[in-house]
């Protein structure tokens, strides 16, 4: 179980949420999806506890207890610079010990784009990716595109419905039996679409990697289910060809939007017991660099 704490109060406040294991030995910073919230992840805050890591996350600005426009999270420069902060909150309540970033569906968009431009990019061993926002399912029409384009111009929170089903996302009795309903929502902002789909591009096209260099990037664990109706799994198939050299692929048949939270058939444990081993795998591979 977390507990709630205060990460930032102006000038927006961000709220922090925190899953404590005695003596860690590694903690996991954690980016939600579109209109959800860090408390959702509940279950695998509690696995990774039970594991011997920590887990820190926060409710990006517009979602959940943090403050702003629902749905309106951007400037994605300001988002990369909230994670900073999580970062190195974590550091502070855990010095010397290893962080992992992990981040699921427009979470996993921005961990991505962090792991290629983020001030901290460098300190986490490694990241986890599930679901990411690379590809949508629904393509976008041409006039709705237009249409953001204009409006991100006049108001950059004008907001969208997302209009997704809870019925695609993954085992529906797990997923209402969460807490706080109430903070789930159906909205993004024009901004936050747009610049999520600017770094879709980038991320699927290479663009900038001259400037960032190998020697920039961390390894990464990416994770999608073949059933994902929101996200398709075409573009995390695309970048980890793309990144093969660093990326470790695993396509979870059946399995939909939230891999970790299953489908009717399964609890997604089996999806969560992967990123346990990945962590696990990363702390004894430096154990023995550190030994050698």
């Amino acid at each position: 179980m977390y507990h709630n704490f205060r990460l930032l109060d102006a000038p927006i406040k961000l709220m922090g949420y925190e899953w404590t294991a005695d003596d860690p030995k590694a903690v996991v910073c954690l980016v939600h999806g579109i209109g959800e919230h860090a408390g959702r992840y509940d279950r695998i805050g509690d696995a990774f506890t039970e594991a011997g890591y920590s887990m820190i996350g926060m409710d990006l600005r517009g979602h959940g207890l943090s403050s702003g426009t629902r749905g309106h999270t951007a400037p994605r420069v300001d988002v990369l610079t909230d994670i900073d902060l999580m970062i190195e909150y974590a550091q502070i309540r855990h010095p010397n010990t290893p962080i992992f970033l992990y981040g699921h569906s427009m979470g996993g968009n921005i961990a991505l784009d962090y792991r290629k431009r983020g001030k901290n990019r460098l300190t986490p061993k490694s990241y986890m990716i599930t679901s990411p926002w690379l590809r949508l399912q629904r393509k976008i029409p041409f006039y709705l595109y237009g249409f953001s384009k204009l409006m991100s111009m006049v108001k950059a929170d004008f907001r969208m419905n997302t209009e997704i089903n809870p019925a695609v996302l993954g085992n529906v009795e797990i997923i209402m039996k969460q807490d706080n309903q109430h903070l789930v929502h159906g909205s993004i902002s024009v901004k936050t679409a747009l610049e999520g789909l600017a770094a879709a591009d980038e991320l699927l096209h290479g663009r900038n990697e001259a400037s960032v260099g190998d020697q920039g990037l961390r390894p990464f664990l990416l994770m999608h289910g073949d059933s994902d109706k929101i996200c398709s799994p075409e573009g995390s198939r695309k970048l980890a060809e793309l990144e093969k050299e660093r990326c470790a692929y695993i396509e979870w048949e059946g399995l939909q939007h939230e891999i970790h939270n299953g489908n009717s058939e399964s609890d997604g444990m089996e999806v969560i017991k992967v990123m346990i081993n990945w962590i696990q795998d990363h702390l004894k591979a430096e154990d023995k660099n550190t030994m050698d």
